[in-house]
């Protein structure tokens, strides 16, 4: 009876099936309202998917941009009063099954077939939802921000159902009006995407030029309402979790510890467009562990943001200023160190605003009070931190945005300072336990730190020019001179031309505390250009890049310069290959041990120049063994560096997936100064049962912190959302293999929608 049902479905698309080209702002799709109940069963045989509208002709995005798809690809759109209902036939021509590297949910999107619904709701083509799922029906979801990129930490309720046939594969979506924010307004932007590794090709139904992003919400077709979207109504989830933990550090002779507890995170919606999120006594020990890495860098290192509640609308709280002069890293909140030496900090509670505000405002608005560090109370006292932003569109696709950021002291005492001369005391230290220099980011005892400033981010309409401009200020009870930070950046993008120019400033009295900001007192100065060849062989892409990069002092001195020039050819079947050279100048500013091995130091004012080459291949994804490999070699300092490596992966397609990331360093240094020979290693093994149990195991050897990590973590999603986790984690000295530190957590949590 299926077969029957789907051999109809099949050729009343084939036949029914407009292919023109669908061009942005051109497409159109009709939504109309369910006339009939759906199913959500991968069977299309409803009455509605029968007289609902198709949308069809989706173009290749790779290898080329102007040809019809090999493997066609149809879909409807309909909804009722608490559902957006997606349907979509993905044909599949070539023999063989779909390629699907794993079960777990938010996979891993270029390598696996896949099928992505994009919505712009707010109709700004910058900001939406995408919601994707494989042929083994595995969901990933996401955030749309900044115009195309996906946030895909983002976690969410919604309903999906895959079956396969003989000539294709069949979906149903139901996505809750609850589960995204939107504006009741008749016209939304629509895209879709499919990534067909068997084919090997990507493809989307408005065409985009193979240099920008398919994700491009500017590359998008109207989804327009017979009548505008209902609103969400009543929008309440509230999410409890239990918790229990037991463990022992070992290297500091304490003894076992044993916890439980419970909190919960809620999903307020005040508006379709406007949420309010609060959490109490959150926790992420379900959070996996920071990936380590070898720092031979004479500043902080930037680890990525993991935990749940910071990752939603990071777009306003986590992107003003640039990588590298941010006022607000998350992370700064609720944590202390990384890797083996990693303690979290008692967060009390928080509440978050976001959300849109008719068609040009955004707003975000988030406040959270930890509780103090009762494992180092002369630093850590309690905290409150809050940041605002408000954001408005400009002209068709740009926006000017406010932002304040600030951390206020909640202790008995605090002390005034002078922020350098605590700095040069010794008395803090960074992320990853080092001392903080004079021109690192501090974090202080001072009774408050605020950060406030404008930013302007640039998108036009044809998608060519690009930019970010910033203007922000410190302010604080230390310091008030040189407290400026502003940057600009901008870009210029066609189909064989990608040029990028930047400069940045950072005051020596700029103290962006609950911010990331590595180095202070300096000006950065660049470039880059790209060049891209298409071509219809083996070799879909090459071309050269090359560019400067300058760093000068407030005094006008260049400190260091940066010059590098490359060559990368990307293959048809999806591998690379890429050559680089670097030659590079660098002044210290404070004497630094290159080895990082708490050697003889390189004094201040001291200046080296070297050369490095580099070389790197990714294999093709689309193998069942895949591999990265990279070396290069050359002069370091006073000295010399190799340095080799690679991430090596085979699949057991979908259920289990075995890697290993290798990284070696070298570092010959001349006497009285330290040699180096630095290990990572770090195997790790995912196995995915179903697509609701998963387990991962995560090694990490690390000679440089003298440390063996290890991560088992074991989820099982028996309700949308709602999990049982358990995760044991311990590390070892690398020496005698002593145990420095055990962990086992058990932690329920679900989501109950009020």
């Amino acid at each position: 009876m299926i077969r029957r049902v789907k051999s109809i479905v099949f050729f009343f698309f084939v036949f029914s099936s407009v292919f023109s080209q669908n061009l942005p702002g051109e497409a159109e799709y009709n939504i109309k309202r369910a006339t009939s109940k759906i199913v959500i069963d991968g069977v299309l045989d409803e009455d509605t998917w029968k007289s609902a509208e198709v949308g069809g002709g989706f173009y290749q995005s790779f290898p080329t941009d102007d040809q019809k798809a090999i493997d066609s690809t149809q879909f409807m759109i309909s909804y009722d009063d608490q559902f957006i209902y997606v349907a979509a036939i993905c044909y599949d021509i070539a023999p063989g099954k779909p390629i699907t590297n794993t079960l777990k949910r938010d996979f891993n999107w270029g390598r696996n077939d896949n099928i992505s619904f994009y919505i712009d709701p707010y109709n700004d083509k910058s900001n939406g939802f995408t919601f994707q799922v494989t042929p083994d029906n595995v969901q990933r979801e996401g955030l749309v921000i900044l115009g195309g990129d996906v946030q895909d930490d983002w976690d969410n309720k919604w309903f999906s159902a895959v079956t396969i046939g003989e000539k294709a594969w069949y979906v149903e979506m139901a996505i809750p009006y609850k589960s995204i924010r939107y504006n009741s307004i008749p016209e939304w932007n629509l895209q879709f995407i499919r990534q067909n590794q068997k084919s090997n090709e990507r493809t989307t139904w408005i065409q985009v030029p193979q240099q920008f992003r398919s994700s491009d919400m500017i590359y998008s077709g109207k989804m327009i309402w017979d009548v505008p979207p209902p609103k969400a109504g009543t929008n309440i989830a509230l999410i409890p979790y239990v918790s229990g933990n037991i463990g022992k550090n070992h290297e500091d002779g304490e003894s076992t510890i044993t916890d439980a507890g419970t909190g919960f995170d809620a999903k307020i919606g005040l508006s379709n467009s406007v949420n309010l999120d609060l959490t109490f006594n959150p926790d992420f020990s379900q959070v996996e562990v920071d990936r380590q890495v070898t720092n031979l860098q004479r500043f902080e290192i930037s680890f990525p943001e993991r935990r749940q509640f910071f990752l939603e609308n990071q777009d306003l709280f986590a992107q003003n200023g640039f990588r590298t002069a941010r006022p607000f890293f998350s992370r700064r909140i609720g944590i202390q160190g990384s890797g083996s030496t990693q303690r979290n900090v008692p967060i009390l509670g928080g509440a978050r605003i976001s959300g849109k505000i008719g068609n040009k405002w955004r707003i975000g608005v988030l406040n959270m009070v930890t509780d103090e560090d009762k494992t180092a109370e002369e630093v850590s006292p309690a905290q409150n931190y809050s940041v605002a932003v408000l954001e408005r569109q400009v002209f068709k696709r740009s926006r000017i945005s406010a932002v304040f950021v600030g951390r206020t002291n909640l202790g008995s005492s605090f002390v005034e300072y002078d922020s350098t001369e605590l700095a040069n005391s010794g008395q803090l230290r960074d992320l990853g336990g080092n001392e903080i220099d004079p021109e690192d980011t501090l974090i202080t005892l001072s009774k408050h730190n605020y950060v406030y400033g404008l930013d302007y981010n640039l998108a036009t309409v044809s998608n060519r020019w690009q930019g970010n401009f910033f203007y922000h200020r410190s302010l604080d009870p230390g310091e008030q001179d040189e407290n400026a930070a502003y940057g600009a950046f901008l870009r210029y993008q066609t189909t064989k031309t990608n040029i990028r120019f930047f400069g940045r400033s950072i005051g020596e009295g700029y103290n962006a505390e609950v911010g990331f900001v590595p180095r202070r007192g300096v000006t950065s100065l660049g470039g880059r250009i790209d060049f891209n060849y298409f071509t219809n062989g083996k070799v879909q892409r090459h071309g050269p890049s090359f560019g400067p990069r300058y760093l000068i002092n407030a005094e006008g001195k260049i400190l260091d310069k940066n010059f590098s020039g490359g060559y990368e050819f990307q293959f048809l079947n999806s591998s690379r290959f890429e050559i680089e050279a670097e030659w590079q100048s660098v002044t210290l500013t404070r004497p630094f041990d290159p080895s990082r091995t708490d050697g003889e130091e390189l004094p201040e004012d001291a200046a080296f120049d070297w050369l490095n080459l580099s070389v790197s291949y990714n294999s093709d994804n689309r193998k069942p063994f895949t591999y990265e490999v990279f070396a290069n070699s050359g002069s370091y300092f006073n000295g010399s560096r190799s340095n080799f490596g690679g991430n090596f992966i085979y699949r057991y397609q979908p259920i289990l997936q075995v890697g290993v990331n290798i990284e070696y360093n070298n570092i010959q240094l001349p006497d009285p100064f330290n040699d180096a020979d630095l290990l990572l290693l770090g195997p790790r093994i995912d196995l995915t049962l179903t697509n609701k149990v998963f387990f991962t195991t995560f090694i990490q050897y690390n000679t440089q912190d003298e440390n063996l990590g290890h991560n088992s973590r074991f989820q099982w999603r028996f309700k949308p959302v709602s999990d049982l986790f358990i995760v044991y984690t311990d590390n070892y000295f690398t020496d005698d293999f002593s145990v420095r530190n055990r962990a086992l957590v058990v932690k329920l949590s679900y989501w109950l929608n009020l």
